[in-house]
């Protein structure tokens, strides 16, 4: 029993290590080469500059831009970094219109 209990976990940490290395490789390259302390972000035709450190976060850039922008709350973000500089996007998308109750 005691080789029956090693030979799972043994299998499911390679599992999971597998997961964490193409989660940490996809943070590194997106995150390592911010180098800029401002972000550039792009909300309905305007572009105006914000702390990066606000902008990495789709949670955090929300709560910050809610007041200004309501559209924010269901729209699609993207992020991208040239020359060491966060460039944020941020596209709103339709919400459904009337009643579905019916």
């Amino acid at each position: 029993m005691a080789n029956e209990t090693n030979t799972p976990p043994a299998e499911n940490e390679a599992g999971t290590t597998n997961s964490a290395d193409v989660a940490s490789t996809e943070g590194t390259a997106a995150e390592t080469p911010v180098t800029d302390p401002k972000a550039t972000i792009k909300i309905e035709g305007q572009t105006f500059e914000l702390d990066a450190s606000l902008a990495q976060e789709d949670k955090t850039l929300k709560v910050v831009l809610q007041p200004h922008f309501a559209s924010i709350e269901n729209a699609n973000i993207t992020r991208e970094v040239k020359d060491g500089k966060l460039s944020v996007t941020i596209v709103k998308r339709a919400q459904h219109k009337g009643y579905a109750g019916r």
